[in-house]
């Protein structure tokens, strides 16, 4: 099996028929923890900063996209973790939408700034029939993540957030951490289309996670 991760804004993806009506309200979204993901819906436990510092957790419920969100923390810049359950027919549906036979569309791993971060997860010919599909109906994209499926419980990488794997992941592959440094964090922002500052930030959360993994399991 394969993993495709794509970035589109929500202009794009209201041509393959996903609408998102809590997006307006969100200023950032970090997949945390997935809890479940099913036919019926989608589960997990999700960082959350909304635009409008007014705005609720509960003002996600309308448009009926989102049917439960409950608050875990508050935390002190104003953004919350969430449980948050969604209803997965409606991109199932996406797949229909488009043409698709075959594969799984999973909810949004992450939104920040208008934009939005799919996983398509099928095998080889899936994933290129995916891909001719969005073409087809001139969808604008950015590929994240192209790689094998790999969810073992016991992978270290697990313990990090989809955004941290992210730019750990894509440091490792241009050479941030060869000797001598290949790429420098400056380059390595601009080919995730992020600020240096967030990747600096990314990558010192994700190494101090894996180190303390590492220490206690020694202990």
């Amino acid at each position: 099996m394969r993993r495709l991760i794509l970035e589109l804004s929500e202009k794009e993806l209201l041509k393959a028929g996903i609408e998102l009506p809590p997006l307006k309200k969100i200023k950032s979204l970090e997949l945390l923890y997935f809890l479940r993901q099913d036919n019926e819906e989608f589960a997990a436990i999700s960082r959350v900063e909304f635009k409008d510092a007014s705005t609720k957790p509960e003002d996600l419920l309308d448009g009926g996209f989102v049917i439960d969100a409950q608050v875990i923390e508050q935390e002190k810049n104003g953004a919350y973790i969430l449980f948050i359950r969604n209803s997965s027919p409606s991109l199932s549906s996406v797949l229909n939408y488009i043409g698709l036979e075959g594969g799984y569309i999973f909810p949004p791993l992450g939104i920040e700034d208008g934009k939005v971060k799919f996983s398509f997860l099928g095998n080889e010919q899936q994933i290129k029939d995916f891909m001719e599909k969005i073409d087809a109906i001139a969808i604008h994209y950015r590929v994240v993540l192209l790689a094998d499926a790999n969810f073992s419980p016991i992978s270290p990488l697990n313990q990090l957030t989809a955004k941290q794997q992210e730019v750990l992941l894509a440091a490792y592959k241009y050479g941030y951490y060869d000797i001598p440094r290949k790429i420098s964090s400056e380059d390595l922002a601009k080919k995730l289309g992020l600020v240096n500052s967030t990747v600096v930030e990314h990558l010192r959360k994700a190494e101090l996670r894996l180190i303390r993994q590492v220490i206690e399991n020694k202990a």
